[in-house]
């Protein structure tokens, strides 16, 4: 049986949920949301793995776990699974995970007779459930959720699960010796934070074999059309694959043709009017001219082939602008000008200092799967100087300050051994501190005082009205140990709206304090978005790319923060921890 990655997670919340409600062990209900959590993370299918025999790559399942996905995946159902769910009314599961709606809730909604979405939906508009006596505030929360997701919901998948399953494609293309070069097409190539259906590009000097073989690709549930110069797919898991072959010689023309924005696309055209040219995806044409005008395309010249993209673009005298920002925000008349920055690569990066360790500080959220140890290791391998270890701050519902306090100090000095031991790579004692209603920190200044310094991040009430969260952020960013403000916009991509803040307001005052804004690389945050970055950096602000990973293979994602920072035309002067070691200092204060 095939299930996508959603879905598995669904069933994980599911059963998580159920125990909740059954008052089962916390240790296992804890394990069912983070393995959710995990499985909704990951850029491959755990389908794919299971046929692989790798599904222990995958951090958070543990054996026990695996024994139930394989059982899902031979019978398409797990019997412990549904022993757990039994007894409980479907209409449960069917409200749990809507915006707001945990197990209590969805507990609440069930007993009164709610069967599904649609008939939450009614019964919150006809107010039977106030009159039944839910909670008028909470049912008008609920509502307003349902109408502003039921707009933003799409088919889009998050970036860097589509750059994986791309890679996967890409890898069967160019196994075959008929391919020539292969590359991905459309927002992925341009790197978007969501992308839609998959899209290629082929060169080949035999279409129509290339053809056959597309065809046949593993994986393939059904073959949507097939010519000899363009195939579609449809895979197991529901993704649309559209392949376009060419011919060598032409291959830079498609791939710069599919490639950038409708607006750079246009606006490029006009510049080879202008010039007397025509553009099409099978290379340029000469075309007569009268005062910088096209007269007529007829068939005035050849096509001039262009077998790489910098050939195409040098035919129109400019530079080649990557194609991260091919979105006609200056970028074809700064080639034009010869002036296009030398954008941040994921070579440049020199450390991650947003990282979640095993250490069990009491935090008021999740902790991290791997210990101290490992994520040195991981941080070596992947050639950091300098590495930041940003639990969440513990509990300030749970602990005095003065325990917070005894947390933190315990907590440093394991670190303080780490550094002992190691001297090849740096490890910063950071926090990331929980921004509290009125701006201020969920740390005292006690325990602040033994950091290096402080991540400090919005983790509730992300629905403030725009002037008292641009406030809360305000206060938190005058605090003088806050050198970072964590994933700034709160937003979970297709899950959670960006905040509503006064962006211009906080980027000055983070340019004046020297704090930096986190491009957290996580999956579902990707945040800041782009154009804030943009917009920051043109405020004077510095920027410092993290995972938040709370695994090592999340550290991987950096990839994708680097993506973010590339749209936003960010060099290698504007993301901090891409500085050496000793500039660095210097800006931390450390």
């Amino acid at each position: 049986m095939v299930f996508t990655n959603g879905q598995i997670a669904k069933k994980l919340r599911e059963v998580a949920a159920a125990y909740t409600i059954k008052r089962g062990n916390l240790f296992q209900i804890r394990a069912y949301e983070n393995a959710a959590a995990t499985v909704e993370h990951a850029t491959s299918e755990l389908h794919d793995l299971w046929e692989e025999e790798r599904l222990e790559q995958i951090p958070g399942i543990g054996k026990s776990l695996r024994s139930h996905l394989e059982e899902l995946f031979t019978t398409g159902k797990v019997k412990h699974w549904e022993e757990i769910k039994k007894s409980i009314p479907q209409g449960f599961f069917e409200v749990l995970g809507l915006s707001g709606i945990g197990p209590k809730i969805a507990w609440e909604l069930s007993k009164l007779g709610v069967k599904d979405r649609e008939d939450l939906r009614e019964k919150l508009e006809s107010g039977s459930l106030v009159k039944a006596g839910f909670s008028e505030k909470l049912a008008l929360k609920i509502l307003i959720s349902l109408k502003n997701n039921s707009k933003a919901k799409s088919d889009r998948m998050l970036l860097p699960y589509a750059f994986t399953q791309a890679q996967k494609v890409l890898d069967y293309l160019k196994k075959s010796p008929e391919v020539e070069q292969a590359e991905v097409l459309g927002s992925l190539r341009r790197m978007v934070a969501t992308v839609g259906d998959l899209d290629f590009a082929v060169a080949s000097n035999n279409p129509q074999k290339i053809s056959n073989y597309i065809s046949e690709m593993p994986g393939a549930a059904q073959v949507l059309d097939q010519g000899e110069r363009k195939v579609s797919l449809l895979t197991n898991f529901g993704l649309r694959l559209d392949f376009l072959i060419a011919d060598p010689q032409s291959f830079g023309a498609l791939l710069q043709h599919f490639t950038g924005s409708k607006a750079h696309n246009i606006h490029l055209r006009t510049l080879a009017e202008h010039k007397g040219f025509s553009l099409s995806e099978y290379g340029i044409r000469k075309v007569k001219t009268r005062n910088s005008k096209v007269k007529s395309e007829g068939q005035n010249s050849k096509v001039i082939p262009t077998k790489t993209e910098k050939e195409f673009y040098q035919l129109l005298g400019m530079d080649i602008p990557p194609p991260e920002i091919r979105e006609d925000n200056g970028e074809i008349e700064a080639a034009l000008k010869h002036q296009l920055p030398k954008l941040v690569e994921i070579k440049d990066i020199n450390g991650d200092l947003h990282l979640h360790d095993s250490f069990d500080i009491e935090p008021s959220h999740d902790l991290g799967e791997n210990d101290l140890s490992e994520i040195v290791q991981k941080g070596k391998s992947l050639g950091y100087k300098y590495i930041g270890i940003s639990d969440h701050s513990p509990s300030l519902k749970k602990h005095s300050p003065r325990q917070i306090v005894d947390l933190i100090k315990k907590h440093k000095k394991l670190i303080e051994q780490q550094n002992y031991s190691y001297k090849s790579i740096r490890v910063l004692n950071l926090l990331e501190v929980d921004i509290l209603l009125d701006g201020t920190l969920s740390v005292p200044e006690e325990g602040l005082k033994e950091l290096d310094f402080v991540i400090a991040s919005v983790h509730s009430v992300h629905d403030m009205p725009k002037v008292r969260m641009t406030k809360r952020l305000l206060k938190a960013l005058e605090n003088p140990y806050v050198k970072v403000l964590g994933h700034p916009t709160n937003r979970l991509i297709e899950k959670r709206p960006e905040s509503d803040i006064d962006w211009e307001v906080i980027f000055k005052l983070a340019a004046s304090k020297g704090v930096a804004l986190e491009i957290n690389a996580s999956p579902d945050r990707l945040d800041l978005p782009d154009q804030l970055v943009r917009m920051a950096k043109s405020l004077g602000v510095k920027f410092v790319i993290n995972t938040d990973a709370h695994e090592v293979a999340g550290m991987e994602n950096m990839f994708f923060g680097v993506a973010v920072a590339r749209r936003a035309w960010l060099t290698k002067e504007d993301v901090i921890n891409s500085w050496e070691w000793t500039r660095f200092a210097r800006w931390s204060k450390i």
